[in-house]
């Protein structure tokens, strides 16, 4: 799949070796992946050399062969220290602008990496090799990538798009439910921007009663394809996030002020945010309850929460409705007092609609009372 400055590849790991100059690129990943992909790149008669960040921030080695940093996993590597520390990295192990840097892992390592590819000499060579289905389908596609301030999560970022995205769905296997789980919040989500078609075929997998690692590859592959397409339509219709695009924000209002108060997986957090986003249109009349609740069916095949009390339920924390609020308002789709909401209508009609604060202040107030009532989840947590 080719888009307009990104080539979607799909094939094995050690392919990456095909599309980047081994002594011009740089690595970048968590421990515990690198170990997994040197072992590939080996496979493929790659000789090894090692930077790492674990004497944060000026720890970069150089030696022969392959460049490698190393970050913390997860959403903590997006931090300003941890930013700084790779710079470091990259000064010692002399990267250039012929550098091309290679980001193996998840969707905050692309994050990160992104960012850092956008700045480093004002813009090198990047390239993603995702790992999870969440990075496959969502935080590859579109060239956005960002940092987070404190509690702000995403608020300083850039545009810069990969050269080339590898997925290979042999990772996929080895993820946990969770990580799978996840994953399919995304999955759903762009089903539900797509078609009845779209959603009818997660709902054929949700049935088939196999769990997600037991897949074949064909399945993710067709499953991971169909996400990308959806996401590039919006991507190259809206690049620079200036209005149209903002759909693909779709359940994160509730969802991001969920995933900083609770620490669930951003798929688990999102999940919730769908399904209040959902119940908010039901209250104001643009949802039919049929819809809201076939999507929260579906929802719950995957072991996602469906209410913001499950999700705060899987975190053991009650909720803080002053603490969602204000993070709330710290959107960044919003404007003085507005903000761009993602409102469902129907399967395949998701519109962005205003809404002040003081509607998504009382929503938030009935939605966790409505909550309250129903603390049970099902989840792969």
């Amino acid at each position: 799949m080719q888009t307009d400055r990104t080539e979607i590849l799909f094939g094995p790991f050690s392919s990456l070796m095909e599309i980047v100059p081994l002594d011009k690129a740089i690595f970048i990943t968590s421990r515990a992946l690198r170990q997994r992909a040197e072992a590939l790149l080996a496979s493929s008669n790659a000789t090894h050399a090692a930077a790492s960040l674990k004497d944060m921030p000026h720890a970069a080695q150089k030696e022969s062969g392959l460049r490698w940093i190393e970050v913390p996993d997860g959403e903590p590597c997006k931090t300003f220290p941890v930013l700084e520390s790779v710079y470091h990295a990259l000064l010692n192990l002399d990267a250039n602008r012929d550098t091309v840097l290679v980001a193996i892992g998840g969707g905050s390592v692309s994050d990160l990496a992104g960012f850092v590819a956008h700045t480093w000499m004002r813009g090198i060579r990047l390239v993603l090799a995702p790992t999870t289905l969440l990075a496959m389908i969502d935080a590859s596609i579109g060239g956005k990538n960002a940092i987070d301030v404190g509690y702000a999560k995403n608020i300083v970022g850039s545009f810069h798009m990969p050269s080339h995205i590898l997925c290979d769905v042999a990772w996929l296997h080895s993820l946990s439910p969770q990580d799978l789980a996840s994953g399919m919040a995304e999955a759903i989500k762009h089903a539900l921007l797509d078609s009845e078609d779209h959603v009818e075929f997660l709902e054929r997998i949700a049935m088939s009663g196999k769990a997600l690692p037991e897949l074949e590859a064909g399945a993710f592959k067709e499953l991971v394809q169909r996400s990308q397409q959806v996401k590039l339509r919006y991507v190259q219709a809206d690049f620079l996030d200036a209005h149209a695009r903002h759909v693909l924000n779709y359940g994160h209002t509730f969802g991001h002020a969920i995933e900083l108060l609770t620490g669930l997986p951003h798929g688990f957090a999102v999940s919730a945010g769908m399904t209040a986003a959902n119940r908010f249109a039901v209250q104001r009349g643009a949802l039919s309850l049929a819809a809201a609740e076939r999507i929260e069916r579906l929802l719950a095949r995957f072991g996602l929460p469906t209410s913001m009390q499950a999700a705060f339920n899987l975190a053991d924390r009650p909720i803080d409705k002053k603490a969602l609020f204000e993070l709330m308002r710290a959107d960044k789709k919003r404007r003085s007092d507005i903000v761009d909401f993602v409102m469902p209508h129907a399967i395949g009609d998701l519109r962005i609609e205003e809404v002040t604060l003081p509607q998504l202040e009382a929503a938030l107030e009935w939605l966790t009372k409505s909550a309250s009532e129903d603390s049970t989840t099902r989840s792969a947590l």
